[in-house]
């Protein structure tokens, strides 16, 4: 925020009263005065990457004319031109800040500068505890995304892994909580075993379940004992929630195949290859005692693997002439097959 403060003629401290244009809508507070750090702070996205109309204004405020031809370059209808945006914006994540620290001479005034940023968006977290356990407490597992920018210029802090790591202990942190698109919860009948296939901070959602099948069995209610794969780097660094899980276990609530990629040898085990393994307890689980399927964790590396070794788990047990892709499909369609996945 200091940053955007600086390119600008604006001061951190000031407040802003912002007015929009008649007959339109914004996400800004309007028509009152604000402080400048808070809509910086709560209301924007600052380092989501330009986009060719941001660059567009941006050579429009811009007198160099090598300058303006250079941004000029990167939003023209050819093929050259629209592989240099892609290569040098999109892919390196360069924010509309970060291009006019690039272009000192454009001169791009800061309410346009603020008019152009997109709104602040919610960061959702899966809830990783069990109102059985404690109804007056939810917990959240994340890590703090920090590290260097792709853009080359310094670092870059995950939005609210940051802001959440920045608060005190005991202070307030306004949240709200949201129905899931998918019942991605554990089955009704607690005989019913769960087949949970996370990776790091994936594990978070597991953790609920788990504690409330424990809860249910310290009430003296039969329950199925579960799978759960759980990835992570090292047993040392990463293995989340270690004692509460070998706890667990050792009170058959869940079996637990902790799968460690940096551990030792030079060859990387991820929780796809420790599904393979176990594939006849997998198939058993799936096909004998009807088991629900969870998958929690990345989107383009972890679930499209664990999705392959599933099929593969099929192909091995069932008719070969069967389409593995279509009995995952089928499992989906029951509500057996559930993801809560997200994007790199």
């Amino acid at each position: 925020m200091p940053r955007a403060c600086g390119r600008t003629s604006v001061s951190a401290g000031q407040y802003v009263t912002i007015i929009p244009n008649r007959g339109s809508h914004t996400h800004l507070p309007t028509d009152e005065p604000a402080p400048l750090l808070g809509v910086l702070g709560s209301c924007v996205e600052l380092q989501d990457p330009a986009t060719r109309g941001d660059i567009e204004v941006m050579a429009g405020y811009t007198t160099d004319p090598v300058q303006r031809a250079s941004l000029e370059g990167l939003v023209g209808t050819d093929d050259a031109s629209q592989t240099r945006f892609r290569n040098e914006v999109l892919a390196r994540g360069r924010s509309l800040l970060d291009l006019l620290d690039d272009y000192p001479d454009c001169d791009l005034p800061f309410e346009v500068f603020l008019d152009r940023l997109p709104p602040l968006r919610p960061r959702y977290y899966s809830i990783s505890s069990s109102p059985m356990v404690s109804p007056e407490v939810c917990s959240i597992t994340t890590g703090v995304l920090r590290g260097p920018a792709r853009s080359g210029l310094g670092e870059f802090d995950g939005v609210c892994s940051s802001y959440l790591e920045w608060n005190a202990p005991n202070s307030t942190v306004f949240a709200f909580v949201r129905e899931p698109t998918i019942a991605f919860r554990p089955p009704e009948n607690p005989q019913i075993p769960m087949i949970m296939i996370g990776a790091g901070t994936g594990l978070a959602p597991f953790r609920g379940f788990l504690q409330e099948r424990a809860a249910l069995k310290a009430d003296g209610v039969p329950i199925a004992t579960s799978l759960l794969f759980f990835g992570c780097r090292t047993a040392k660094d990463d293995y989340l929630y270690e004692d509460e899980l070998r706890a667990f276990e050792a009170d058959g609530v869940v079996t637990v195949d902790a799968v460690f990629s940096r551990e030792g040898n030079s060859s990387r085990r991820y929780v796809q290859d420790a599904i393979a393994q176990r594939a006849d307890e997998v198939w058993n689980l799936i096909a004998n005692e009807r088991a629900n399927i969870y998958v929690c964790g990345n989107a383009n590396t972890m679930a499209p693997g664990v999705r392959t070794a599933l099929i593969e788990v099929y192909r091995l047990h069932a008719e070969p002439a069967n389409d593995g892709n279509n009995w995952l499909a089928g499992l989906r369609a029951e509500g057996r097959f559930l993801e809560d996945i997200w994007g790199s």
